[in-house]
């Protein structure tokens, strides 16, 4: 059974984005003009983020390292509080596992394609992580009081596979059906945890975060069994990732009007 495309994925982000916008632009209407400098502010906001990471556990057995982008959408409250949503994916991820299209391959280790040609194929490990999380912002003496260090938690689901990119002639065997006994697809439940420093600035204009982001898993594999190796990937398994990631935040709030002085 297959649980989650990527590209659906992406367009229920897209969605999420939209409704967000939409929902919280409602709240600002009637948000109190504060400053920056000046008060803890509610500030709804989404942002986007981008970073380096490697994994770990049993899926460090698979993978080793590649980027990371994603969005997500939270709030901030007077409090200090946070909550929301978040998506980030991997991409890029290198190959580690061997035996990947083995059954597939020529004695000198080439892929030949329908064309009777040598395939030029790419494989990559990519992974989606979704969560529902919140946590805490705690500011920092002389600075605002909504920048600090931000300690964050998150629970949800995670998946990945391997991706085969060919970019010259189609190849039966990688494409459906014979592809999901080739891609590895494995999901399951997460646990995600970020920290780091949450800087937003005087006058509103430059927002920006950065820190370190770890997730843990327990997946299961989604195919009954391996074309290539003839084997059954058993589960569960105990997948992890750390990565290191910078983001810009795009906050719905209503500042206050520039004062004038005679």
């Amino acid at each position: 059974m297959r649980w989650i495309l990527d590209r659906k994925a992406v367009d229920s982000l897209r969605c999420l984005g939209l409704v967000w916008l939409l929902l919280a632009g409602s709240q600002v209407a009637s948000a109190q003009v504060r400053t920056v400098r000046d008060s803890a502010l509610f500030s709804p906001h989404i942002h986007v983020q981008g970073g380096l990471g490697t994994c770990s556990g049993d899926l460090g057995l698979r993978f080793r390292s590649g980027g990371v982008f994603g969005a997500g959408a939270h709030v901030k409250f007077r409090s200090g509080w946070y909550a929301g949503l978040n998506a980030n994916f991997a991409f890029g991820l290198e190959l580690k596992e061997p035996g990947v299209l083995s059954n597939l391959l020529t004695p000198s280790g080439q892929l030949i394609d329908n064309e009777g040609q040598v395939a030029l194929i790419t494989l990559s490990g990519r992974s989606g992580l979704f969560t529902l999380d919140g946590g805490k912002l705690f500011s920092l003496p002389g600075r605002n009081p909504n920048s600090g260090l931000l300690v964050m938690a998150g629970v949800g689901s995670v998946h990945h596979r391997v991706h085969f990119e060919n970019t010259e002639n189609p190849i039966t065997q990688l494409a459906d059906p014979y592809l999901s006994g080739y891609d590895r697809l494995t999901w399951g439940v997460a646990v995600r945890e970020f920290v780091g420093y949450w800087h937003m600035s005087d006058n509103g204009l430059v927002n920006w975060f950065g820190g370190v982001e770890l997730w843990q898993a327990r997946t299961w594999p989604q195919r009954p069994m391996n074309f290539d190796t003839q084997q059954v990937d058993e589960g569960p398994r105990q997948d992890g990732f750390a990565s290191l990631q910078l983001g810009w935040v795009f906050h719905i709030y209503k500042r206050s009007a520039p004062e004038h002085w005679n």
